[in-house]
């Protein structure tokens, strides 16, 4: 789905694209490396969030400042309880402050690659 995210829309709203979106991305990564037969959805939803949290400190470290880098790791450096919500959480965050929808897609693109790699196995 990936819709722009610079148009005003409700909280609620901005948790359900980003749960839409977070479920997308892990398809796209279980398709990617379904060779590795011993990933399950569990692995998906921990490599996604562990990439996302990468990704975006690497975008903030570019585009803001070191308060607003503090501030993303501290909401989102540590698992919450219910894992699977992990990556829910990081993409509502980037909606909720209107990441532009180019910056975004390159987020989410990137967190996939970033994912893929770490559970292929080496060749």
């Amino acid at each position: 789905m990936i819709e722009k995210t610079d148009n005003p829309i409700s909280l609620d709203d901005r948790h359900r694209l980003a749960s839409v979106d977070a479920t997308m991305l892990q398809d796209r990564i279980a398709a990617a490396v379904e060779a590795a037969a011993e990933s399950g959805p569990e692995t998906f939803v921990l490599e996604l969030s562990v990439a996302l949290l990468a990704v975006v400190q690497d975008y903030l470290e570019q585009t803001s400042n070191d308060h607003d880098l503090e501030l993303f790791l501290e909401v989102n450096g540590t698992p919450p309880t219910d894992v699977s919500t992990w990556p829910v959480n990081i993409l509502a965050g980037l909606r909720l402050r209107r990441t532009p929808s180019d910056d975004y897609r390159s987020i989410c693109e990137s967190a996939v690659d970033v994912a893929v790699r770490r559970i292929r196995p080496s060749s």
